[in-house]
């Protein structure tokens, strides 16, 4: 048996599950409530006695603000959320440059800003999302190890009486942060140092001269400060970063928090800003250390891990929890259709493969951002202090730099390579526009069709959406065949399938079809003279997994097969 600790003697009776989910964070909580949607019986175990209350994570990308757009969550974070306007940099004292969000220079997103929501508050909205599924978190049971085998997992736990509990599952997965016991029990490495600075950290009231909707980086000398705004005037967060005593080589362990005096983090403030600021009225302060470090595999057999259990990050591009997010859209999917017989296995492991680059890419660059901005090396500052005005008056006259730095940032640009799952069936004639632009595996872009209605009002929910286009204007007759090919797809393999037909009609609207009044959908997906016709299958976490230059859905229904082929 594989264990972390010793049990009490005393087990109660097992009890079985699909899915049990370690830690009700953001990751766990979303790996939850995407489970629970697809009608996966999961529990989720938290050893903490309630959810979060300090903000910790903070800021919600456009990626994952469009995966809580499918799940219906989007306006309910809106409306505990505060949008920035933009950010301000200040070198000694002096505003030396910025830009707005309201001119980000991208439309294939209607979310073109980072939304700040306090953790407490983004946990919240999902624990009600789970009570609405039927699903409660079980606070105060701390799990302690588990064993592996060819059906499924043991988990074992205890409550806080130190009574033992014993559940069984077909998989697990950890979403237990930076010291998950489902990792250590897995026996993965998890490689990585700590910083050499630390951080100082504070919710509070702040009141100077500046005003409260911009995000702001002070710099001055040596010192670094940085003011997020979370409620306004009520409360914002303020981070000072400090050099620690120790060295790099601090273990582990030593990823984690204490209380300080709301003093402290204003005189770091003030000799970051040059500026007469005062602190008051704290929600919460925090002393802490971070780590950076990633595991070496993301699945090991029926166990997974996700979030900060697989990789913990620098703050540097707010990228943390929503990378975590985006690991459980990717593997709940997966999951499903293996757990309903649905797809083969191996698909599992496609979450390894996709989801392991894009952590390590996403370590190596707020690595390197972190590194660079938070330097305490004297030439280094004085080059950071030169160089940050100059990048920053960069992307407020440049909207296509602007647009760039925001799709990276933002994860709308991660992409995934073809593999036996993410097919491209394109010709290979097809012009090089169309070979090198939307291919399978990129995220599927919003756009316009017609008057208030666009791509993202048709893709709704946690499940695959068959798209078809023609630029090129259909008869009647033309509409009726392909309408006839299109219900030969599967409606269902596991999960829902939904087609929707966007075309130029020949015959005016017409019930079986999407008529494109605009050109904005064809121009995002591609299609142009050359290819005036086109197929996309869009997984359920918003990526595309099969294209064609045509209409051919023969090949999307052998593919769809396929992916759904368990014998093998």
């Amino acid at each position: 048996m594989v264990n972390a600790q010793s049990l009490p003697p005393t087990v109660e009776t097992s009890q079985t599950t699909d899915v049990v989910i370690v830690g009700s964070g953001p990751t766990g909580l979303m790996a939850a409530a995407l489970l629970s949607r697809c009608g996966v019986r999961i529990r989720i175990f938290d050893k903490s006695e309630q959810q979060a209350h300090e903000s910790r994570a903070f800021g919600v990308h456009a990626k994952s603000m469009e995966l809580f757009l499918n799940m219906g969550l989007a306006d309910e974070f809106l409306n505990r959320g505060l949008i920035p306007s933009g950010v301000q940099v200040f070198v000694d004292g002096e505003p030396v440059g910025g830009f707005n969000f309201d001119d980000i220079g991208r439309a294939d997103t209607p979310y073109s800003f980072i939304l700040m929501v306090p953790q407490w508050e983004i946990e919240a909205i999902l624990v009600d999302d789970l009570r609405r599924l039927g699903v409660e978190v079980e606070h105060n049971v701390e799990v302690v190890g588990f064993d592996s085998t060819n059906e499924g997992v043991i988990v074992h736990a205890k409550d806080k009486t130190g009574a033992s509990l014993e559940v069984r599952g077909t998989y697990l997965i950890g979403a237990d942060g930076a010291h998950s016991i489902v990792r250590k029990t897995m026996g993965l490495s998890f490689e990585g140092a700590a910083y050499a600075q630390g951080f100082l950290l504070a919710d509070c009231k702040i009141d100077w001269p500046l005003d409260y909707d911009h995000m702001k980086m002070f710099l001055r000398g040596r010192n670094l400060a940085v003011y997020l705004p979370l409620k306004g005037k009520e409360f914002g967060r303020i981070i000072a970063i400090k050099p620690m005593e120790s060295d790099t080589a601090a273990p582990l362990e030593s990823q984690g928090s204490s209380e300080l005096p709301l003093e402290e983090v204003e005189q770091a403030l003030r000799e970051a800003s040059g500026i007469d600021i005062t602190l008051r009225d704290p929600v919460w302060t925090s002393r802490y250390r971070i780590h950076h470090r990633a595991v070496n595999r993301y699945v090991a057999g029926r166990v997974f891990v996700a979030g900060d259990a697989a990789h913990i990050h620098s703050p540097a591009g707010a990228q943390g929890m929503n990378t975590g997010l985006q690991d459980a859209a990717n593997l709940v999917w997966k999951l499903v259709l293996v757990i309903k017989g649905k797809a083969p296995s191996r698909l599992l492991e496609t979450y390894h493969s996709e989801r392991w680059p894009i952590g390590q890419k996403i370590l190596n660059y707020t690595d390197r951002l972190f590194t660079g901005i938070s330097s305490q090396s004297g030439w280094v500052t004085s080059l950071r202090n030169k160089l940050i005005p100059i990048f920053a008056t960069t992307l407020s006259r440049s909207g296509t730099i602007r647009a760039k730095a925001f799709h990276f940032l933002s994860q709308l640009g991660i992409r995934y390579h073809e593999s036996e799952f993410v097919l491209d069936a394109s010709s290979a004639e097809a012009p090089r526009a169309w070979r090198e632009g939307l291919t399978a595996g990129r995220r599927a872009p919003n756009a316009l069709f017609a008057r208030n209605r666009d791509v993202f009002g048709l893709i709704q929910g946690y499940r695959f959406h068959v798209l078809a286009l023609s630029r090129q204007p259909l008869s009647a007759e033309e509409i009726q065949s392909l309408t006839e090919r299109l219900a030969c797809l599967p409606k269902t393999i596991g999960i829902e399938i939904e087609t929707h037909l966007i075309v130029h009609s020949l015959a005016g609207r017409d019930p079986r079809i999407l008529q494109a009044e605009s050109n904005q959908v064809f121009e995002a997906y591609g299609l142009s003279a050359d290819i005036p016709q086109a197929l996309f299958l869009i997984r359920p976490d918003g990526y595309i997994a099969f294209r064609a230059d045509r209409l051919d859905i023969e090949r999307l229904k052998e593919f769809i097969q396929r992916l759904s082929e368990t014998h093998s």
